[in-house]
């Protein structure tokens, strides 16, 4: 493409080496990428650079300023929020180009939908609809310091809705990472407060376990087979490490 789509992507890293390349190449054909770092020690910040992509550096203890700073710095009205390890396929950056070119009136929000991969096959249990993600600059906010999830400030949100076939209109995203993060992540929860666990904290091993019985039953994992059985210990592990992290918290606040 001669010309740059007139689009700012917004894009939050930590030690995403393995997979921004895939990432940043899938959207190059944006005008404008931000990287919000959290302060990586991998070669995450020299890869987004060889994409000339903006740097942003995070501060751990308020992860909002940096994304407010990116916001603010966008230099295009349309912005794009991806995640690090979530690719863009040409149809789906075709329907974002024709729509940034003639919105909608009162919808200058759009929400995609998305498959999940691990080992390059979908886990259709975790296949998500209405993810905003794309939006005129401050028609949205972000809900948290830490999600890539937004909340529409205004107007309505146009929904960009692929055929059941069509792989290529959605936001695909490969999770083989997030399950390798989170498990280095649970052995550090673990080892610092583990120890801390006891009967009157049963819902760090209670609710977790529910987790995973409603991802992997209710919610049909087990029809994708071993890689349906890893989605859903994937889902186990993220509320462990929730519950976790409240328990941290609810122990530092007592001290």
């Amino acid at each position: 493409m001669d010309e740059k789509i007139k689009l700012s992507v917004i894009i939050k890293t930590k030690n995403s080496e393995n997979n921004l390349c895939e990432t940043l190449e899938s959207i190059k054909d944006f005008d404008e990428v931000i990287i919000i770092d959290e302060h990586s020690n991998d070669d995450t910040v020299e890869i987004a650079k060889e994409y000339k992509a903006k740097i942003i550096y995070a501060d751990k203890n308020n992860f909002a300023l940096a994304q407010n700073q990116a916001l603010s710095e966008a230099k295009n009205d349309w912005i794009f929020i991806l995640e690090e390890n979530e690719i863009v396929p040409q149809k789906l950056i075709r329907e974002i180009q024709n729509y940034i070119q003639n919105p909608k009136k009162n919808k200058n929000s759009v929400s995609f939908y998305q498959k999940t991969f691990y080992l390059n096959k979908e886990i259709k249990s975790a296949r998500k609809k209405g993810l905003l993600r794309l939006f005129k600059k401050y028609n949205a906010e972000f809900l948290s310091d830490y999600s890539t999830d937004l909340k529409l400030k205004s107007g309505k949100i146009h929904k960009i809705k692929p055929s059941s076939k069509d792989k290529n209109a959605y936001i695909l995203k490969f999770i083989e990472s997030d399950i390798q993060k989170e498990f280095h992540e649970i052995l550090d929860k673990t080892k610092i407060i583990y120890k801390d666990i006891n009967n009157k904290n049963s819902s760090v091993i209670i609710k977790p376990i529910f987790n995973f019985i409603y991802w992997y039953f209710f919610k049909k994992a087990f029809l994708d087979g071993r890689r349906g059985f890893i989605f859903a210990k994937k889902k186990y592990f993220e509320c462990f490490i929730l519950e976790v992290m409240k328990l941290e918290k609810g122990l530092k606040n007592d001290l």
